[in-house]
């Protein structure tokens, strides 16, 4: 029994292939690349945004990004209130010129009540650096109501634009 368990073992070490990181290949954009720990935060300036919705200024950190998208939290003011988001947005193009779509849950709270909004919205993006970019896009909103003065939901599309710095 011995015996069999190492010529397996032996057997599974000999098969096995590494593939080791040079000194001299291991820079910020090689760690960005492989292990995806930079361009986490997520700062917006603008008129409403794709990601935290009815927002002038937001900040969002990815939880998980892949090549085709991102999950994310994050929170944002409005004039006078706040809101709490978490979401996903899919990449359909990934480039200089990006075309996503955002799917996100909204918390907010205002002088006039609190409540719940689902979102979508139509993004497109232009990379101006590696962490800045200007946002363009269509966002849709079905606000529900929290308080008895807000009863029952309203859909709202609105358009709209913000600046958004990455780092």
């Amino acid at each position: 029994m011995r015996r069999c368990l190492l010529l397996l073992f032996l057997g599974l070490a000999w098969n096995q292939t590494f593939d080791p990181v040079n000194g001299k290949e291991v820079n910020s954009e090689f760690i960005a690349k492989e292990k995806n720990i930079f361009n986490k935060h997520n700062i917006t300036i603008g008129v409403l945004d794709d990601r935290t919705g009815l927002s002038i200024l937001g900040y969002t950190r990815n939880l998980k990004q892949t090549t085709s998208g991102e999950y994310f939290i994050g929170a944002g003011t409005m004039i006078l209130g706040f809101s709490a988001t978490i979401g996903y947005q899919y990449y359909y193009i990934k480039s200089e010129l990006s075309i996503s779509s955002v799917f996100s849950g909204q918390a907010f709270i205002h002088l006039g009540g609190y409540g719940f909004m689902p979102t979508a919205s139509l993004t497109l993006d232009y990379n101006l650096a590696k962490w800045a970019k200007i946002k363009l896009g269509y966002l849709g909103i079905i606000h529900l109501g929290g308080t008895s003065s807000e009863s029952g939901s309203d859909i709202e599309r609105l358009p709209f634009g913000s600046l958004n710095f990455r780092f």
